[in-house]
Parts: C-alpha cells; sequence; structure tokens
C-alpha cells in the first residue's frame, strides 16, 4: 500500500513494494556474473545499484549447485 499524505492523497515519492521475493531466472543470474566478473570495483558498485541487487547474492550465486536459489 502506498503512503499517503496528510491530505489523504497517494504520496508520488513512495513506491509500493512487490509482495513476496524476486525470482531469478538461470540466464539472468548468469548475464549477471558474467558482467559482474568482468568490471572494476566502482561498476561493480553500479551495476549492483542499477539492477537491485545486493552483493551477498552475487556471493550466492557464485556456490555451484544453487542453480534454485530465488
Amino acid at each position: 500500500m502506498a503512503s499517503t499524505n496528510d491530505h489523504g492523497t497517494p504520496d508520488p515519492q513512495v513506491t509500493p513494494r512487490a509482495a513476496g521475493h524476486r525470482r531469478y531466472s538461470a540466464a539472468y543470474k548468469a548475464r549477471i556474473l558474467a558482467e559482474y566478473e568482468g568490471i572494476d570495483k566502482q561498476a561493480k558498485g553500479a551495476l549492483l545499484r542499477r539492477e537491485g541487487l545486493y552483493s551477498s547474492l552475487i556471493t550466492t550465486w557464485r556456490q555451484p549447485g544453487l542453480d534454485q536459489v530465488p
């Protein structure tokens, strides 16, 4: 539910969050990992911000056999 201001109208600065966990396809994970591995530290931060990801996801996705991780 979006936040409202004092006048009861929706606040355009607050966007509602999606329900549940995000799911990532194997192709998306592979693409992000390949891009992440080929760039410098500053660009890695920019990539994570652009995609809305945390570095812990990258660590998890690197682990072998975890193709089913959401």
